[in-house]
């Protein structure tokens, strides 16, 4: 599915960054935490845990760390932004205390002059909430997340926008529109 170029020329593209940017292995357990969120606790509404003590701050630091490699489609993001065809942005969820690691992984990987804009979630709002004000900020075109939770989210909350999700293995059959494997293939929609 080619969903093509905007009309103000260069296409808008929001990146989410672990499981987007950086490959994260433990994204597979989303899904499993979400049923269990959902079927078991009868959670209806989104809504993420923000860590505020230090033992817990440590606690959601692990997960984080295994955001190690890029994601397969980097590279492809590169040319399309030497292309000059596309402006990209990092819209991050992630919490305040772990700004500096994804600066440093961008750094490290040559990856962080890239991006127009580095956004972080540096007052550690809601995840979902935060991306839903950056992308009416920002006018994006296309965002593209990993967590099917904001994916939701976002899709109802955001018309002019068109929400893209990197599905894991255990997601496949979900019947979300704009779903890919990777962000190869996601890119490869926009700008083939």
């Amino acid at each position: 599915m080619n969903i093509g170029k905007t009309h103000r020329g260069k296409i808008k593209i929001g990146l989410d960054f672990d499981g987007v940017v950086a490959y994260n292995p433990l994204r597979i357990v989303r899904g499993p935490i979400t049923y269990v969120k959902r079927r078991i606790f009868g959670a209806r509404k989104t809504k993420f845990y923000v860590p505020k003590s230090p033992v817990m701050k440590a606690l959601f630091w692990i997960p984080h760390q295994f955001s190690f490699l890029p994601e397969r489609g980097m590279e492809y993001l590169r040319k399309l932004v030497e292309s000059g065809d596309v402006e990209v942005y990092i819209v991050s969820g992630r919490y305040g205390y772990l700004d500096d690691e994804l600066i440093h992984w961008l750094t490290k990987h040559g990856y962080h002059t890239l991006f127009k804009e580095i956004i972080v979630n540096r007052e550690d709002e809601q995840p979902h909430l935060f991306k839903e004000r950056q992308l009416k900020n920002l006018k994006l075109d296309y965002f593209i997340e990993d967590n099917f939770d904001i994916v939701e989210h976002l899709s109802v909350q955001h018309q002019g926008c068109k929400i893209l999700w990197i599905y894991n293995i255990l997601d496949k059959h979900s019947s979300y529109e704009r779903k890919y494997p990777d962000l190869l293939t996601a890119l490869m929609s926009i700008h083939p």
